[in-house]
């Protein structure tokens, strides 16, 4: 059986996502590259794509129920615009209480956890590390993330949760 979901997707496939465009209308993107995620909680894909100038990520988790989440790649958050401070996530990396939050654009975004990742560019290689902290809304269809790599100051990011039902992938 052929699979159409993201999971097929690569290098030049077209990955539409209705509604996602700055003007709601049907975003596509092409794919520039394909890199895999490992941790502790499993294996993960991303894409990186771009709609013209727009350049997100698009990440999927490897497992039963396909989740996926869309990042605006070009939009670095710093860690003060979201009220957080490396003491602050260090602290939180040691209670690992759900009941910390963040609040930012008038949201809550409640900690969830914080681990090593390990990224493949282009799915090979020996694996780059980082260290990321994920929030969640309490709508349970945003997300920020927080992402440290060694010898690079944090960057935070935003996400939206898209069902899989609507994304559609056409290859190159």
């Amino acid at each position: 059986m052929k699979d159409d979901s993201i999971r097929s997707a690569g290098v030049d496939d077209v990955v539409v996502i209705p509604g996602f465009s700055p003007t709601f209308e049907d975003a596509y993107f092409i794919v520039e590259s394909k890199n895999r995620l490992e941790s502790a909680f499993g294996r993960a894909y991303e894409l990186i794509a771009v709609d013209g100038d727009r350049r997100v990520s698009i990440e999927w988790h490897d497992d039963s129920e396909l989740l996926i989440l869309v990042t605006e790649h070009d939009e670095t958050i710093g860690l003060s615009e979201i009220g957080l401070d490396e003491q602050t996530l260090s602290a939180w990396d040691d209670n690992k209480s759900t009941e910390n939050f963040v609040e930012f654009e008038d949201k809550k975004y409640f900690y969830r956890t914080s681990y090593e990742v390990l990224y493949y560019k282009d799915t090979v290689g020996a694996g780059e590390g980082f260290w990321l902290w994920d929030f969640g809304n309490e709508d349970g269809e945003h997300g920020v993330s927080v992402v440290k790599w060694e010898g690079m100051p944090f960057e935070a990011y935003q996400s939206v949760i898209v069902s899989p039902h609507i994304v559609r992938v056409y290859r190159k």
